[in-house]
């Protein structure tokens, strides 16, 4: 019987194991950056896309027929309700329970609800109750039975609309103002629509508004954005609450 051969038997030695794994290691290094990289990225482009398809979404709703031809503010005072229990409840509450996107999915002018993988990922309200909901034809908001909204959307990615704060930091008006050219307030007396994505990564933010408001009104890594299309405050934690300007009539 021929005995094995005792070379072909050897295994690796600690010497070769440790260059395989620095080998590994280095290649680890070298790619999963640019892994992360790709995957922003991704997520940067579906926002900007998502923006578009919004305001394509917005113009169509605006020019309805039987509409007024604006957008109903679903943010701080004057937002259209009918109801006794649901106009006598707080701005607040009514705020925090309706939403614009809502009222285009309900309108036809999208084709599913809003699901973006940059921010928070809550896609469903906290609290308990009816939702809120939109009707076309009195063109207010609603809930069946009539009472208090408990309902909270706050914590979600969504489209909103509120009254214009003209003089405002675009980083602290909660889309209420943008410096479009990176200097002019928005006027008086507009209803501002916006995309909100609470929670973003401070990377994810900044590289946003880097893309969508150009070279010249790029921001400045870990500072408040307060020009162009997309603002923001100063990240905490490393995450911060991203307001995007979708239109203002």
């Amino acid at each position: 019987m021929k005995t094995p051969n005792r070379r072909k038997l050897r295994g690796f030695s600690l010497l070769e194991l440790v260059l395989v794994l620095a080998i590994v290691a280095v290649l680890v290094g070298l790619l999963l950056p640019k892994g992360f990289d790709a995957l922003r990225n991704a997520r940067v482009q579906q926002v900007a896309q998502s923006v578009k398809t919004l305001k394509t979404a917005l113009v169509q709703f605006i020019s309805m027929p039987g509409g007024s031809g604006s957008l109903p503010r679903t943010e701080g005072t004057g937002i259209p309700c009918s109801g006794a229990a649901l106009s006598g409840a707080t701005d607040i509450a009514k705020g925090n329970a309706a939403r614009l996107d809502a009222v285009l999915l309900t309108a036809g002018k999208l084709e599913g609800p809003l699901s973006l993988r940059m921010g928070s990922q809550a896609f469903v309200s906290s609290g308990a109750g009816n939702e809120i909901a939109w009707n076309q034809a009195t063109q207010t908001f609603q809930m069946t039975p009539d009472a208090a909204p408990q309902r909270n959307w706050s914590g979600a990615t969504r489209v909103e609309a509120r009254s214009s704060a003209p003089g405002t930091l675009p980083s602290v008006a909660l889309g209420a103002n943008f410096r479009l050219d990176g200097v002019t307030d928005l006027t008086a007396n507009l209803v501002v629509a916006y995309l909100v994505i609470p929670g973003c990564p401070a990377q994810d933010a900044f590289d946003l508004a880097t893309q969508m408001n150009g070279p010249q009104l790029a921001p400045i890594a870990g500072a408040a954005c307060d020009t162009g299309v997309v603002a923001y405050a100063i990240p905490t934690n490393g995450v911060t609450d991203v307001y995007i300007y979708l239109t203002a009539l």
